[in-house]
């Protein structure tokens, strides 16, 4: 009796112990430098496809973000030319421009309008004001002499933790995110396309339930503009668009 009654109790602290658990994470973030973390996961889609996310999370603190523009609008640049250009450590695809190759959209640096507000509600614009980063729609976005950089681009992909209505429509994907603690996530996705619904999932879901905890996320410009280079140390990522873009956001160090 004594001994069923022990095996009784060990069986129930076990299945306890297992219920209380932590969830075991989906990735892990790789340091590539201080205040620079970087990781890249796949995920399935449906029968045997499968997507690929590589994803960077930047320390606003440590490192400056900025809009840069091509020299000539109408050939544009690469990720990798505008990286090389302003010798930044990474590069992305910005916003978006017209059929003429003209950037349209916001674009600000150091509190100056270098492109102006466009008025499109489901667009959102993406800024750093005071050294905090924020996301926000057009009419609630206040350009300040304090404003380092705002980019307006979009939709929004989550909304302080709710995905907002969103297209089905599957592309290939880059993303901009802020993190509950003010951390900037920079994501891209490799190989299949996916929805913005898909999109907007990993960027705000958990990291055990295969996202990037991100409650704010916006898109940037997809599809044939999607592409990202960067050059971080000894670790280096190359992945090519299939065109060329007319503005991208750069990650440099203070100097």
């Amino acid at each position: 009796m004594l001994q069923r009654l022990l095996t009784t109790l060990l069986l129930i602290s076990a299945l306890s112990t297992q219920a209380w658990a932590s969830p075991k994470a989906a990735y892990g973030w790789n340091r590539l430098a201080d205040g620079i973390l970087y990781t890249t996961y796949s995920f399935p889609l449906g029968e045997g496809e499968r997507s690929t996310i590589h994803a960077f999370q930047i320390d606003p603190a440590k490192y400056s973000l900025s809009v840069a523009i091509a020299g000539d609008e109408r050939l544009g640049a690469t990720a990798q030319e505008f990286a090389n250009r302003e010798r930044a450590l990474l590069a992305i695809n910005g916003g978006f421009f017209t059929p003429e190759h003209r950037s349209i959209g916001l674009i600000a640096r150091d509190g100056k309008e270098i492109r102006p507000l466009h008025k499109t509600s489901w667009w959102s614009v993406f800024n750093i004001t005071d050294g905090t980063p924020a996301i926000s729609a057009p009419k609630d976005f206040v350009l300040k002499p304090t404003t380092t950089v705002a980019l307006q681009v979009g939709p929004r992909l989550v909304i302080d933790g709710s995905i907002p209505k969103l297209k089905e429509s599957v592309s290939a994907r880059s993303a901009i995110g802020i993190t509950p603690d003010g951390k900037i996530v920079i994501a891209i996705t490799q190989g299949m396309g996916i929805s913005m619904n898909e999109l907007a999932r990993r960027m705000s879901a958990a990291r055990y339930d295969g996202g990037l905890g991100c409650p704010n996320a916006m898109a940037l410009d997809g599809g044939s503009s999607s592409q990202l280079y960067a050059k971080i140390g000894k670790f280096e990522l190359s992945l090519d668009g299939l065109a060329s873009v007319t503005n991208a956001i750069v990650v440099k160090p203070y100097h």
